[in-house]
C-alpha cells in the first residue's frame, strides 16, 4: 500500500469540512485534484472512505477510523 502525507491531509480536510469543494478551497487545489487524491487513497486502503447520501458526503466506518488516525498523526506532528 502506497499512501502519501498529501493524500492523508486532503482526506482529513474533506472529512473535517464535509465537502470536497471547501477542502479544495482551503488547500488551494482544484476540486478534481481533491477528488483524485481521495480516490487514490481509497484505492490504496481497498475500501470506500466516503458515501454519498443525496448531495451530502458521509464517512464510512473505514473513513471514520482513518480520520481518527489522521487527526492523531497530525496532532502528534504539531506537538513535535
Amino acid at each position: 500500500m502506497h499512501v502519501t502525507l498529501r493524500q492523508l491531509k486532503v482526506f482529513e480536510t474533506v472529512a473535517r469540512l464535509g465537502s470536497f469543494t471547501r477542502a479544495a478551497e482551503e488547500l488551494f487545489l482544484s476540486q478534481p485534484t481533491v477528488s483524485m487524491q481521495v480516490k487514490q487513497l481509497s484505492d490504496a486502503v481497498g475500501q470506500p472512505l466516503f458515501e454519498l447520501t443525496g448531495r451530502r458526503i458521509c464517512l464510512t466506518e473505514m473513513g471514520e477510523e482513518l480520520f481518527r488516525t489522521c487527526r492523531e498523526m497530525f496532532d502528534t506532528w504539531n506537538r513535535f
